[in-house]
C-alpha cells in the first residue's frame, strides 16, 4: 500500500466506447434466454452455472455440446442435498448452486424424474453454463399434474438461484458499504479529490459494486476480464466491468496488451496456458517435454526466446486477452478508506465475508464513537509510518540489510538521530559519549496510533543492527535518544540491559554499572529485564567498585531445582533442534523425552503436555474475558478485533485496574471454575477468536483439571502477571505443564534444556513467580553421555 494519501487529481485513463449499460438484473436474463435452446422448457428444462473449487479443470473436462450426468450427492457431510455433475467416464467436475439444489433434490430423491445435462460454454469461455433436463423414467409421457409439478419445482429453483446470487452480491456490496457507512466519521481525513473517490464508488450500482470488492480482494494489478466471469454472481460481468471503467475506478489494458513486458503478461497465464504455448512455440524441455515443469522455469524460457519471436507475443496477447485493473489513484483511496477503518494493514474487506459465512466469529464489544485521529496530517503521517515499519518487517524476513538500514536511519532521524554511514564499525577501542545522567520521560506516553510511536518501534530494530555491524558507540546515542522518549515505555527495561552490555563491549565496566543501577531507578524496568539488570550489578559491584552488598543479592543468587539425566542423541549438530532416542526407542524431541521421563512411575507418574504459554493463553482469555472486552475508551474501532487495542501495552491494566483486581481476588477465592464454564459454555459454540485462546488444542475437562491441580493461588498468580504486563510476561514460561490427581491433586511447571541450552532471564523469572506463590517448578537438563 502507499505510504499515505497524496495531494493529486485523478488521472483516469479514457475508456473504449461500450454497448449502453443494461438495466440491473438484465444481463443475467438475457444470457440465460440466448443460451436456452427454443422448446427447453416443455421438457423441464433448468439453465444454471457449473460451481467449483477448480474452474480451470472444469472447463477442460467441460466442451460445450457435452452431455453430463446430474446426480444426488448424498454422501456430502457439508450438504447433504448436493446435487453434482459427472462426466461420462466417472469425473466430477461441479454442482448444482446451494439454494437451487435444494429445490431440485426432492424431485431427484423421489424417483419421479432422472436428469441429465448439456454443457453450455455462454462465450465468456470462464463459466461453464449447462442446461439441465427433467424427463419421468424409462422415458414415459408426464401427465399434466406430473408437468405442472415440474415447473413449479424449477420454478422455485430458478427464484432460489436468482436469490443466491443476489444475495451474494449484497454480502459483497454491504461489506463496502459498512466501511463507507464509518466514512462520516473519518471524512475530514480525506481531501476533495479523494471525497471524489469515496462518492463514486457508493453511487455505484449492486453489482458492479460487487465486482469491485472483489477485484479490490484479489491484490493483483492486472486482472483477465474471462478469469473475473467466474464471478457468476453479478451476472454480466462484462456489462459490470464496463461501468467500472466509465467511472473511472478500472483502467483497460487492451487485447494486445501494449504497453506492457512480455514478463509481465506471462505472468498472467496459467501454468497449463504457459505449457501449451511452450509446447507449440519453443524445442526440447527435457525428457517430459514441458508437462509438469515448474511455472516460473516455462516462463523464464518463454522470455528468453519470446523478446525476438513476434508469434510468441502475439500468441500470449491472444491467450490474455481483454484485462482491467484497478485504476490507481482508485486503488489508494480505497486502501486508505480500509486503513481508516482497520487501523492496519493486516486485514481488510474479506473479513466481512469470512464473518458472514460463520469462518470467523468476533468477540461482542462496545465499539468507540470518537475519531482516532484529529486531522488529515495526523492520519497520513501514521499510515505512512507503518508503511515504513510493513517495509521493515519484509526487508528483515528476506535479509536485505541494506533497505532494512535505510529504513531504521529514516525513523531514527524523525527522532532526532542522525546515523552515519553504516559501512563503518565500532573497535572496543572506540569512545562513546555516554551519559548515567539519561532522565526518564515525565510527560505521559502518547496514544498507540501514533507515527512517533511506530517510529520509535521502527528505531528499537535499529538497536540490533548497529550491534551485528559493531558499532556499539552508535547503538549507546540511540539507545539514550530512545530512553528519552515517552513512546513504548515496556521496551525500556531492553533498552537498559542493551545499553549496559554495550558499554561492557566497549570495554567500560564502570559506567556499565552505574548505567545498570540507574536503570534499575526506573519503574517501567519489570520481569526478566529487572532480573537482568540486577544480576549484572551484582556481577560487577565488588570491591572496590562497590563495597555494599545489593538488597536484592540473595534473590539474584536464587537458582531453581534442577534435574539431569543422560539420552542418546540421533544428532548434534550447532544450531539445529536435538533430537534423542526416547524411552519407548522412538526419536523425540528434547519436550517429548521429558515427558517421558515424568511419565514413568519411579518419576511420579505425571500426566503432561509440551505447551510452553499455549495453556496459559487459553484460561487467561477464559477467566478474563469480560475484563479484556470492557468497554474502556478507545480500545476498540471495528467489529473484527481479537483483542483491546492496548492489551499489550501497559495502559490495559491502567485503564482496568479495579476490574482485574477483583477478578484475580475471585479467583484466588476459588472461583475460576464457574468462570471457565461459563465462558466455555457461551463462547465454543461459535468458537469466537480471541486472543491467546485456541479451542481445538485443549478440552474443557483438560483445562479444569490443570486448574484444580495447580491451585487457586497458583491460578491467580499467572492471571495477574499476564494483565498487569501481558506483552512481557506471555513469554518465558516453563514448556511442561504436568499434573496428577492420585492420591491428591498435584502439578509441576518443567522448563526442559538440552545439551547446548542455558535458561533465558525471563525464563528464570517465571520459576521465581512461580515458587513464589507454592508451585512446584524445576528445571530439567538433558545431557548427552
Amino acid at each position: 500500500m502507499s505510504g499515505g494519501l497524496k495531494q493529486t487529481t485523478l488521472a483516469f485513463c479514457r475508456p473504449r466506447k461500450r454497448a449502453k449499460p443494461e438495466p440491473e438484473g438484465e444481463g443475467e436474463s438475457r444470457a440465460a434466454a440466448e443460451a436456452e435452446p427454443s422448446g427447453s422448457h416443455g421438457d423441464g428444462a433448468f439453465l444454471t452455472v457449473l460451481r467449483t473449487r477448480r474452474p480451470g479443470a472444469a472447463r477442460k473436462l467441460c466442451k460445450s455440446g457435452q452431455e453430463l450426468e446430474v446426480v444426488r450427492d448424498e454422501a456430502n457431510e457439508k450438504d447433504p442435498l448436493a446435487i453434482k455433475f459427472v462426466t461420462s467416464d466417472g469425473q466430477e467436475v461441479g454442482y448444482v448452486p446451494l439454494m437451487a439444489a435444494e429445490k431440485l433434490a426432492g424431485a431427484l430423491d423421489s424417483g419421479s424424474w432422472e436428469a441429465s445435462a448439456t454443457v453450455l460454454t455462454g462465450g465468456d469461455g470462464e463459466t461453464v453454463h449447462v442446461m439441465v433436463r427433467f424427463r419421468r423414467p424409462g422415458g414415459e409421457a408426464p401427465t399434466e399434474t406430473q408437468a405442472e409439478e415440474l415447473e413449479a419445482i424449477l420454478a422455485s429453483a430458478r427464484e432460489a438461484q436468482s436469490d443466491q446470487f443476489r444475495g451474494k452480491c449484497e454480502q459483497l456490496s454491504g461489506a463496502l458499504d459498512a466501511v463507507l457507512g464509518h466514512f462520516c466519521s473519518v471524512s475530514h481525513l480525506f481531501d476533495r479529490e479523494e471525497l471524489d473517490v469515496i462518492e463514486t464508488v457508493r453511487s455505484l450500482d449492486l453489482r458492479p459494486k460487487a465486482l469491485l470488492v472483489r477485484i479490490v480482494m484479489r491484490k493483483r494489478q492486472w486482472l483477465r476480464v474471462r478469469h473475473l466471469c467466474r464471478y457468476v454472481e453479478v451476472g454480466d460481468v462484462r456489462s459490470a466491468v464496463g461501468r467500472l471503467c466509465e467511472a473511472g475506478l478500472l483502467d483497460e489494458m487492451s487485447s494486445s496488451v501494449e504497453g506492457s513486458s512480455l514478463d509481465a503478461q506471462l505472468g498472467l497465464l496459467s501454468a497449463t496456458e504457459l505449457q501449451d504455448l511452450a509446447a507449440a512455440h519453443l524445442r526440447g524441455g527435457g525428457n517430459g517435454g514441458w508437462r509438469g515443469r515448474k511455472k516460473r522455469d516455462v516462463a523464464a524460457a518463454l522470455s528468453r526466446e519470446g523478446e525476438g519471436d513476434e508469434q510468441i507475443a502475439v500468441a500470449v496477447a491472444q491467450l490474455i486477452g481483454e484485462c482491467v485493473s484497478l485504476n490507481a489513484e482508485a486503488d489508494r483511496v480505497l486502501q486508505c478508506l480500509q486503513f481508516a477503518y482497520f487501523l492496519d494493514d493486516s486485514q481488510g474487506l474479506e473479513r466481512f465475508l469470512l464473518t458472514h459465512h460463520g469462518l470467523c466469529n468476533y468477540p461482542s464489544y462496545e465499539l468507540s464513537s470518537s475519531p482516532v485521529f484529529a486531522t488529515r496530517d495526523d492520519f497520513v503521517r501514521y499510515q505512512a509510518a507503518c508503511a515504513k515499519e510493513q517495509e521493515l518487517h519484509q526487508a528483515l524476513e528476506s535479509n536485505d540489510l541494506e533497505k532494512a538500514r535505510a529504513l531504521v536511519s529514516t525513523s531514527a532521524q524523525a527522532l532526532g538521530f542522525y546515523l552515519e554511514d553504516w559501512s563503518r564499525t565500532s573497535t572496543p577501542s572506540s569512545t562513546a559519549s555516554t551519559s548515567t545522567s539519561t532522565e526518564f520521560p515525565k510527560k505521559p506516553s502518547p496514544g498507540l496510533l501514533t507515527e512517533s510511536w511506530v517510529h520509535v518501534g521502527i528505531a528499537h530494530r535499529g538497536i540490533s543492527l548497529l550491534e551485528k555491524a559493531r558499532r556499539y558507540a552508535d547503538a549507546i546515542e540511540l539507545i539514550q535518544v530512545l530512553l528519552g522518549r515517552p513512546e513504548q515505555p515496556s521496551r525500556r527495561g531492553e533498552w537498559w540491559n542493551r545499553f549496559a552490555i554495550d558499554l561492557e563491549h566497549l570495554g567500560k565496566s564502570e559506567t556499565s554499572l552505574e548505567i545498570a543501577e540507574t536503570g534499575l531507578a526506573d519503574g517501567w524496568v519489570r520481569t526478566g529485564h529487572r532480573l537482568s539488570l540486577q544480576r549484572r550489578v551484582v556481577r560487577l559491584g565488588k570491591p572496590p567498585r562497590r563495597w555494599k552488598t545489593p538488597s536484592f543479592a540473595a534473590r539474584v543468587a536464587w537458582q531453581p531445582k534442577e534435574v539431569v539425566f543422560e539420552a542418546r542423541p540421533t544428532n548434534s549438530r550447532a544450531g539445529t533442534k536435538s533430537v534423542f532416542v526416547g524411552f519407548d526407542d522412538e526419536d523425540v524431541t528434547v519436550e517429548g523425552l521429558a515427558l517421558q521421563y515424568y511419565a514413568r512411575e519411579d518419576q511420579g507418574s505425571w500426566t503432561g503436555v509440551h505447551s510452553e504459554g499455549g495453556v496459559w493463553g487459553v484460561i487467561f482469555a477464559l477467566l478474563m474475558w469480560d475484563v479484556i472486552f470492557s468497554p474502556v475508551p478507545g480500545a476498540f474501532h471495528h467489529p473484527f478485533q481479537t483483542k483491546p487495542l492496548d492489551l499489550d501495552s501497559d495502559f490495559f491494566y491502567a485503564a482496568r485496574r479495579e476490574m482485574v483486581d477483583a477478578r484475580v481476588a475471585e479467583i484466588e477465592r476459588g472461583g475460576w471454575s464457574k468462570l471457565l464454564e461459563a465462558t466455555w459454555a457461551r463462547e465454543y459454540p461459535r468458537k469466537t477468536l480471541c486472543v491467546g485462546l485456541s479451542w481445538d488444542r485443549y478440552g474443557l475437562d483438560q483445562l479444569q483439571t490443570i486448574s484444580r491441580c495447580l491451585g487457586s493461588r497458583g491460578l491467580a498468580a499467572i492471571v495477574r502477571l499476564l494483565a498487569q504486563d501481558h506483552k512481557h510476561w506471555r513469554g518465558g514460561m516453563p514448556d511442561l505443564v504436568l499434573w496428577r490427581t492420585d492420591p491428591e491433586p498435584a502439578a509441576m511447571l518443567v522448563e526442559v534444556k538440552g545439551p547446548r541450552d542455558s535458561l533465558m532471564e525471563k525464563q528464570r523469572a517465571w520459576l521465581m513467580e512461580f515458587e513464589a506463590c507454592g508451585v512446584r517448578c524445576e528445571v530439567c537438563r538433558i545431557r548427552e553421555p
